[in-house]
C-alpha cells in the first residue's frame, strides 16, 4: 500500500456524505449529515477529523477520529472516537483499513490520548488493540409494572426540546454536566448530540412548569439512551410519564453504571435488566484511566481494602490499592499478583464479567473480586 494518507477539508464535505451513505447504505438508507450532526458538519475542524485515502481523485477509504474530552470524577480523560471506517467495495483488500487504523492508532499515542472508544465488529478491532469491555445496564419497564408500582399519573408534562429553545438546552446541558461522568458537549452542539442517531431529546415540565429533567429517545421510541433529571425519583416518574404517551407495552432504558441510585429505583420496578458492553476500548494510558475509575468507583459503595499489583504487556505494571476512603492506581515496580495481555487486562478490570471468569485469579489478588468490574461506561449519544 503505497498511496498517501490525507486529511480531509471542508472542500470534501459533500464527497464524504455521499461516500459513507453509499458504504453504510448497504444493508439500510444512512444519512451521515442528519444522523451525527455532532460530528459531521462542512467545516475545516469537523472535516479535519477524517483521515482518507484517494486514487485518482476521489475517496477510496475513511477513518475518522473525532477528539473527545471525558470527565471522570474532575479528572480529564482524552479519548479518541473512532468512527466511519470505510472501504469502497472496488478497492477493498488493498490494505487501507489496516493503513488508515494504523495512522490514527499513531496519531493518538502523539498527541497523548488516555483511551480510544469505537463501536463495530469484536475481533475485527482487536487486531488493532481495541477489546470489547465496559458495561452499561439496560433496564426494561412496561405499562403492567406502572400499573402495579404507582398510584395515578406521573404529573409530569413532556415536551419535544426544539434547537431554537436556548433556555431549555441550557438547563439540559446544566443538568448532564452536574453528573460525575460525562462528555464534554459545547453549548452550542448540545442539541446536536441529543439528535444524533435519529434520536429526539424531550424535557420534563412538573406542575408549577418547570423543567426537571430531560431524556433522549431512539426514532421509534422505544429506548431511551439518556435520562437525566434532578433526583432518581423524578427520573423514574419521566419513564412512567414517556410510557403514558406510548401505544406500545415497554421501554428500555440505559444506565451508566455509576447511576446507582436510580439503578435501585428501576431494578424495584422494572420487568427485566441486563448488562451489556459498552464497546470497543483501547487503552493507552492505564494510570489515569483506572486511577478515575477506582475513585469513581469506590464513591458509589464500599470496597475491600487491600493491594493488587498487574502487570501488563507493552505497557508496565500498575498498581491498584483501597485503603479506607481512598482508592488509587498507580504506576508500580513492585511484583505483580497478575500478568495479562491488554484485552485480557481491560476485561479482568472493566468487565462486564467478574474477574474470575476473565483469568484464574490468585487469593492475593482477590481484592479485585470486591473492586471490578470498574464503572467503564459510555453514553451511546457520545458515540462517533
Amino acid at each position: 500500500m503505497t498511496e498517501r494518507i490525507i486529511q480531509l477539508t471542508a472542500n470534501d464535505f459533500e464527497e464524504a456524505m455521499d461516500f459513507f451513505n453509499l458504504i453504510f447504505s448497504a444493508y439500510a438508507p444512512h444519512d451521515f449529515e442528519s444522523m451525527l450532526p455532532h460530528v459531521y458538519r462542512p467545516t475545516e475542524e469537523q472535516m479535519g477529523y477524517n483521515y482518507a485515502i484517494k486514487t485518482g481523485g476521489r475517496i477510496r477509504a475513511i477513518v475518522g477520529m473525532v477528539p473527545i474530552t471525558w470527565e471522570a470524577g474532575g479528572v480529564e480523560i482524552r479519548v479518541a472516537g473512532i468512527g466511519g471506517v470505510s472501504t469502497h467495495p472496488k478497492w477493498r483488500s488493498h490494505g487501507f483499513m489496516k493503513a488508515l487504523m494504523n495512522h490514527c492508532l499513531g496519531r493518538m499515542k502523539e498527541q497523548g490520548y488516555h483511551a480510544s472508544w469505537l463501536g463495530g465488529q469484536r475481533q475485527r478491532y482487536l487486531y488493532f488493540g481495541y477489546e470489547r469491555c465496559g458495561s452499561m445496564n439496560v433496564f426494561t419497564v412496561n405499562k403492567t409494572n406502572v400499573r402495579h408500582c404507582f398510584q395515578g399519573e406521573a404529573n409530569l408534562h413532556l415536551d419535544p426540546l426544539v434547537a431554537d429553545d436556548a433556555d431549555r438546552i441550557a438547563k439540559a446541558k446544566a443538568l448532564h454536566d452536574a453528573r460525575p461522568v460525562h462528555c464534554r458537549r459545547p453549548l452550542e452542539d448540545f442539541h446536536k448530540y441529543c439528535v444524533s442517531w435519529n434520536c429526539r431529546p424531550l424535557v420534563a415540565m412538573d406542575v408549577d412548569g418547570r423543567m426537571v429533567g430531560y431524556l433522549v429517545v431512539n426514532k421509534k421510541g422505544s429506548a431511551i439512551a439518556e435520562l437525566v433529571a434532578e433526583t432518581d425519583d423524578l427520573a423514574v416518574r419521566m419513564v412512567h410519564a414517556w410510557l403514558a404517551n406510548r401505544s406500545e407495552d415497554s421501554v428500555t432504558i440505559d444506565v451508566h453504571p455509576l447511576w446507582a441510585g436510580l439503578a435501585r429505583k428501576l431494578g424495584e420496578i422494572c420487568e427485566d435488566q441486563r448488562i451489556v458492553m459498552s464497546g470497543n476500548w483501547r487503552i493507552f494510558d492505564w494510570v489515569t484511566v483506572a486511577d478515575a475509575l477506582m475513585k469513581m468507583r469506590r464513591a458509589i459503595g464500599p470496597m475491600a481494602e487491600g493491594r493488587v499489583v498487574v502487570e501488563i504487556d507493552g505497557y508496565g505494571t500498575i498498581e491498584l490499592s483501597v485503603d479506607g476512603e481512598e482508592a488509587a492506581c498507580i504506576a508500580s515496580d513492585a511484583a505483580h499478583d497478575l500478568h495479562c495481555s491488554p484485552p485480557a487486562a481491560m476485561r479482568l478490570l472493566f468487565g462486564p464479567l467478574r474477574p474470575s471468569l476473565v483469568l484464574p485469579v490468585p487469593e492475593r489478588a482477590a481484592p479485585l473480586e470486591s473492586w471490578c468490574p470498574l464503572p467503564l461506561g459510555w453514553c451511546r449519544q457520545d458515540g462517533v
